[in-house]
Formats: C-alpha cells, sequence, structure tokens
C-alpha cells in the first residue's frame, strides 16, 4: 500500500493550462567526422515544418568543431538529436565511450549560430527533455545489443541501422 506523504505539496506543480505533446523524431543520414560516426536525428513537434537549412548548419558546425579540436572523437560510435522547441534548437551529441558509458555534449543556437551551452550556478545541470530522453532510451538498447554482440562490422552496421522514429512521449 502506498501512503501518500505530506511533504509533496508544492512539489512538481505546473500551471493547470500546461499541457505535455509528444514530439515527433526523424532520421537523417549519419554523420562522419574524424574518429566518429554519428546517427542523426531532427526532433520536433506534430505541425512544425522540417529546417533543412539549421540541420546543414548544424552538420557544419559540427564538422568545424571537430576540425578545430574542440570537440573530441576517439573512433566512436553515437548519435546527434537536433531538438527544434519552437523557435528554440538545441543539439545534442553523444558517444558511446568507455564501452558502456554515454558522454554528451550539449550546444543551443542562437542569431550567432551554434553555441556550447553554458553552465548553469549550482550543481545540478540540464540534460536531457523527456522526449530526448525518450530517443535516448532506444539508443541505449541498441548500444546494449551491440555490446553483447560479436562487435564486428556487422554488428557496427546492425547498430547504425538501428534508428528511432515515429512518436517520442
Amino acid at each position: 500500500m502506498t501512503q501518500i506523504l505530506p511533504h509533496l505539496d508544492g512539489l512538481a506543480d505546473y500551471p493547470a493550462d500546461w499541457i505535455h505533446r509528444a514530439k515527433r523524431i526523424f532520421p537523417g543520414e549519419p554523420l562522419l567526422l574524424p574518429g566518429a560516426c554519428l546517427k542523426w536525428y531532427d526532433i520536433r513537434a506534430e505541425g512544425l515544418d522540417a529546417t533543412p537549412e539549421v540541420s546543414a548548419e548544424a552538420r557544419d558546425f559540427l564538422r568545424e568543431e571537430a576540425a578545430a579540436g574542440r570537440l573530441e572523437f576517439r573512433q566512436e560510435l553515437g548519435f546527434v538529436l537536433l531538438h527544434r522547441d519552437g523557435g528554440k534548437y538545441f543539439m545534442l551529441v553523444c558517444v558511446w565511450r568507455d564501452k558502456n558509458e554515454m558522454w554528451q555534449g550539449l550546444y543551443y543556437k542562437d542569431d550567432a549560430g551554434f553555441l556550447p551551452y553554458p553552465p548553469k550556478p549550482g550543481f545540478l545541470r540540464p540534460t536531457q527533455s523527456i522526449e530526448e530522453l525518450d530517443a535516448t532510451a532506444h539508443e541505449r538498447r541498441g548500444w546494449s545489443r551491440y555490446l553483447r554482440s560479436a562487435r564486428d562490422a556487422a554488428a557496427k552496421q546492425a547498430y547504425l541501422d538501428d534508428l528511432c522514429t515515429g512518436e517520442l512521449v
């Protein structure tokens, strides 16, 4: 039997008119960078148009960051989530490192282009929205299958071919 604790009042309270809406994920062509092959995903709300120019800008930005040595890869596989949230864009670059760890870099887009997401005060940091976590859960399951496989070229290709599609909730 679950007991409702009195100290829960006021926790996780959101305005009554706020509604959590699902988003959709759209796979793109993988991004090949020195030291990495990254699956590509665009995330946006239902009804928002695709923005191929922003995806191209994001890909170019990551190529430039890698070429300049600001984005380090160690012969890794991973994925990119380019998340359109209304008029804002966030880009998560995730790689599988040290066998079973996901390492992530976070960028946002402003009028000047893509920039590293600035650290917030305090110890806790934003990491992923609930929709991004849904996509990451798909990728985590795929990476777990890879780790339990022969980890040969066919297994790597199977990981790259296993794409998250549809609705994110």
